[in-house]
């Protein structure tokens, strides 16, 4: 009699042992997926990064489109920025002017020294 109701218990166990073993499977599986798998924990951590980077990158397109908004706007009706855009890209004077332009990299000469009488 206690022979069979060992082996009634260990049945059961066994039983019960294997439906826990499969639903710890299941859920470790589960989970697995919600971390790793497709629109996932890091699939959606790496859209927010990609998402935040293209907000910062049409920030700063907005910002350059103002600025050259601006510059068309002076450009086309300011005589004074017309001639500071050709004297500083163009490398153009007024008529009588000399133009001297120094090899990039090359050092600005320093202004001379004057001397003082002690």
């Amino acid at each position: 009699m206690i022979r069979i109701f060992l082996e009634v218990a260990r049945e059961q166990g066994l039983k019960r042992v294997s439906i826990l073993a499969g639903c710890a499977v299941a859920l470790l599986s589960l989970v697995a997926l919600g971390v790793v798998g497709e629109n996932g924990y890091l699939d959606r951590r790496a859209r927010r990064r990609q998402i935040q980077a293209l907000t910062a990158e049409i920030e700063n397109t907005k910002l350059e489109n103002q600025q050259l908004s601006r510059m068309v706007r002076d450009l086309r009706s300011d005589p004074q920025a017309i001639e500071k855009l050709a004297r500083e890209r163009l490398r153009l004077g007024r008529p009588g002017e000399v133009i001297i332009t120094l090899p990039p990299g090359q050092p600005q000469p320093a202004p001379p020294i004057s001397t003082l009488p002690n």
